[in-house]
């Protein structure tokens, strides 16, 4: 009975650390994904410094398809507001999921 007890004891441990490894894993492609959403909003916030002070940006967590020249491809959508002396422009753009290429871009 002994044996079958610490087959039991090491068959959890197993499960235990296989757990623990499937959390970390997910944990860590969620960080790696915020990453480059932010780096992917920075980068479109410097491209419109000349537009003026930048008082708000955000960009979606998850991916919408999106349909262009007959291909449809993951996209992240997002938006930017810049104030100005003679007032306030907001922008709206999309980007590829996959490459992190501005695709479209537009003032609202």
């Amino acid at each position: 009975m002994k044996k079958n007890g610490q087959t039991f004891k090491y068959l959890l441990t197993g499960i235990g650390f296989a757990l623990a490894a499937a959390a970390s894993s997910k944990q860590y492609r969620a960080q790696q994904r915020m990453i480059k959403l932010n780096q992917i909003l920075e980068d479109v916030k410097a491209g419109l410094k000349h537009e003026g002070q930048i008082v708000g940006s955000w960009i979606e967590e998850s991916p919408h398809l999106f349909s262009q020249n007959k291909r449809t491809f993951p996209v992240y959508q997002g938006g930017i507001i810049c104030e100005r002396e003679d007032g306030t422009n907001q922008f709206r753009f999309k980007v590829d999921a996959r490459t992190g290429v501005v695709i479209e871009f537009s003032q609202i």
